[in-house]
């Protein structure tokens, strides 16, 4: 017997300190919530967990298993302690370790010479390095000991397991954890703390390239008529291949820009501005993308951690503001907004209403150049450019020449002058006294440009688009006002007309400011949304995934969010960190992000063509049957979608009675599987769980106003369903 402490007591603490008192070691598990302390100790448990609640009650009435406030009230007397606090993830795929190092030195005092602490949290490589660091204590040795707990079976895959993985450079530490599984039958694995870290990421990372894979066979076998519960039977009698994670679904649980839509990326070559269409041209290992951060104003150059490409069949919002600047995604698409109270939240395009305003990014970028620094630019071959292209005024697909972006701000402002020269004026608004400066172009990519570079220096233009009667393309203008603003940028003018604008600006009574946008207190930029416009469309959409502030500064400067999948953001991480573009993993997301928009296709296809004024039932909302977890379920991520296409949903779990953190707030949670049916046009199941396979189909029909239904995970008998009239509907079927 070992006296062991578990800090923690969630979802890997709980589990881990249950089966260890069933297994005959002496437990104590501590955490910092005493409402939930106190449930513990009564035997009520907080998550839904096959078996977990009979090895509590077990442990609690034989004396093994304790639960006590505070980390360091566990640790005093154990010979091993188990950090199983949270490591929450950022976008990016990096954990926040401040749980771990927060817990190391509350233990770290009180633990007895020579203990030894476990890592069983998910953690980034090199995590033993940070705890043996903030514990200060030589004689403590620290060991990675990774859990592989499924949810819905944790406690089968904690006393049955595949494997044992063991980290620690010090080979008794390694041999004390590795004794404490001396009651199962599993082969144990000793190695070094980076290996044992690196292979939790890689296996879950390898799962999910299966499942991607059998998602993208159940789309060939659909085109081809074949059925991919046959195919999967096939494949896995291979014993090198197996049939475990080749069942088809709807997804691993992103959202992706129109090719057309532009940022600014940095690499060795340099900095320029680029559509996303062309991103996937570039080599991913130095590139950097322009990025913003809430409360930051000035943006920087980020890291760009994967650029994927997919084929997108679904909703696709064009966003328009009232400084005339538009984005168009993806209607599932995260956007960084400002409500009507000045409160900033992440809200799906779909979602978006007139009373929403959007960032726009402003100054220079902050950050050192990649390489050898800025590109210089001259006079020479600035006057050349100008002379050849500007001056002549022919070239419909003019643009700003990549090295500007690289110039001093005094060559930027030549530029600009040379071109408000060529093709700029000013006048009075409405006769005055109010002033304008005005420039048009027929190239949206020049436009785009000086638009963008005029917010370097802090000016925020509206953009118009016209066409004249008898022209055969758009003009772009691009429109300067308020009196503060005209004289911050009176260098765009001539010298000969600038007193002439000096003289208009103080005949003004009153200083008038420009219209269109607000500043907040931190100087940020903000546009109001004036229209949402949401079309079908079948296209190419793209994703980026960009370090640390998980934005891109697009088209116009406006900003928008990236988002990827987090059980591979990790390891996206991680290789890129060590210098590795996993461009097999880049694959793996594209499409499970595919899956996504798949099955939301078949459902607004089984309601007619149109989501906006359908009624959409969903069965099962949780990550996976058999747990209450809603974590990165895809269920939410298709709901999303739903709902951003203006579907209502209604919605029914086993383990859901009503709103829950991550659950959207614009559905309905329904009593029962039937109530969830009432009026609606179709139903989708989205999560496995059994009991939805022996519902009374006539009940169902019943309640329905249609008779469609999409079965997501293959998990009705779709003989009966179709035999009941329904237009039933699977995966790779």
């Amino acid at each position: 017997m070992t006296k062991i402490a578990v800090i923690g007591t969630g979802y890997v603490g709980l589990t881990t300190g249950a089966c260890f008192a069933h297994m005959g070691h002496q437990v104590v598990c501590a955490d910092i919530d005493p409402v939930k302390i106190e449930s513990l100790r009564r035997g009520v448990i907080p998550i839904v967990e096959l078996g977990l609640q009979d090895l509590v009650e077990e442990g609690i009435a034989e004396g093994r298993l304790s639960f006590v406030l505070g980390a360091a009230l566990a640790a005093a007397d154990c010979e091993i302690a188990f950090l199983c606090v949270p490591t929450p993830q950022g976008d990016d795929g990096s954990a926040d370790l401040s749980y771990i190092e927060a817990a190391a030195r509350q233990i770290g005092p009180v633990l007895p010479y020579e203990a030894v602490v476990v890592n069983k949290s998910t953690v980034p490589v090199g995590s033993a390095k940070v705890v043996e660091r903030v514990m200060g204590r030589p004689d403590v040795k620290v060991v990675s000991n990774p859990e592989f707990l499924r949810e819905g079976s944790a406690v089968q895959d904690f006393l049955k397991p595949d494997r044992v993985v063991v980290g620690c450079d010090d080979q008794a530490a390694a041999l004390k954890v590795s004794a404490l599984y001396d009651g199962i039958s599993a082969p144990v694995i000793v190695t070094d703390p980076a290996s044992a870290e690196t292979i939790k990421y890689a296996a879950n990372a390898f799962l999910a390239t299966k499942l991607s894979f059998i998602n993208a066979i159940a789309a060939i076998c659909e085109g081809v008529g074949a059925d991919v519960n046959d195919v999967v039977v096939g494949m896995g009698s291979d014993k090198r291949i197996g049939q475990d994670f080749l069942r088809p679904g709807p997804g691993w649980g992103g959202s992706c820009f129109d090719g057309a839509e532009t940022c600014i990326v940095r690499d060795n070559y340099g900095t320029r501005l680029t559509r996303f269409d062309r991103l996937g041209t570039l080599e991913l290992d130095h590139l950097e993308i322009l990025s913003w951060s809430n409360g930051q104003v000035i943006p920087e150059f980020q890291s760009a951690l994967a650029v994927t490409q997919r084929f997108y069949r679904g909703e696709m919002v064009k966003l328009t503001t009232t400084m005339g600047r538009s984005l168009t995604v993806t209607a599932d698409h995260p956007m960084v907004v400002r409500s009507t109270n000045d409160e900033v939240l992440i809200k799906l395009a779909g979602g978006l209403t007139p009373d929403d305003w959007l960032p726009v990014s402003l100054g220079a970028p902050l950050g050192d150049a990649l390489g050898a620094g800025p590109v210089p630019i001259s006079s020479r071959p600035l006057a050349t450019w100008l002379e050849h292209v500007v001056l002549s005024g022919t070239n419909w697909h003019t643009r700003l020449p990549d090295v500007v972006w690289s110039a001093s701000d005094t060559v930027k402002q030549a530029l600009l002058r040379g071109l408000w020269a060529g093709s700029g004026s000013w006048s009075l608004l409405n006769g005055g006294p109010s002033v304008a400066l005005e420039y048009r172009t027929v190239s949206p990519e020049l436009a785009d440009g000086m638009l963008r570079l005029l917010g370097e220096f802090g000016i925020v233009a509206r953009q118009t688009v016209s066409r004249a009667s008898r022209s055969t393309v758009d003009t772009h203008g691009l429109v300067i006002t308020g009196a503060d603003q005209i004289e911050d940028c009176m260098w765009l003018l001539e010298p000969c007309k600038r007193d002439q604008v000096r003289r208009k600006l103080g005949a003004q009574n009153t200083r008038t400011p420009p219209t269109g946008y607000q500043r907040d207190r931190k100087g940020t930029a903000w546009v109001r949304l004036v229209d949402v416009e949401i079309r079908h469309s079948a296209q190419a959409v793209f994703s980026v995934e960009v370090d640390r502030n998980h934005t891109v500064v697009t088209t116009g400067g406006l900003v928008a969010h990236n988002c990827f999948p987090k059980d591979s953001r990790a390891l996206l991480k991680i290789a890129r960190d060590a210098g590795y573009h996993f461009e097999l993993l880049d694959g793996v997301i594209t499409i499970n992000e595919e899956q996504f928009a798949r099955v939301t296709d078949k459902i607004r296809v089984a309601a007619g063509g149109d989501l906006s004024n359908a009624t959409v039932a969903i069965w099962g909302l949780t990550f996976k049957a058999r747990t209450d977890d809603l974590r990165d379920s895809p269920s939410l991520a298709i709901i999303k979608r739903l709902v951003a296409a203006g579907a209502t949903v209604q919605a029914y779990d086993p383990t859901v009675d009503g709103p829950k953190p991550g659950l959207p707030n614009d559905i309905t949670i329904a009593d029962t599987a039937y109530a969830a049916c009432k009026g609606a046009d179709v139903l989708a199941v989205l999560t496995e769980w059994d009991e939805f396979r022996w519902l009374e189909i006539g009940q169902v029909a019943d309640q329905m106003a249609g008779r469609a239904i999409v079965d997501a995970r293959n998990l009705l008998d779709r003989n009966d369903w179709r035999r009941a009239a329904f237009d039933y509907q699977g995966i790779g079927r």
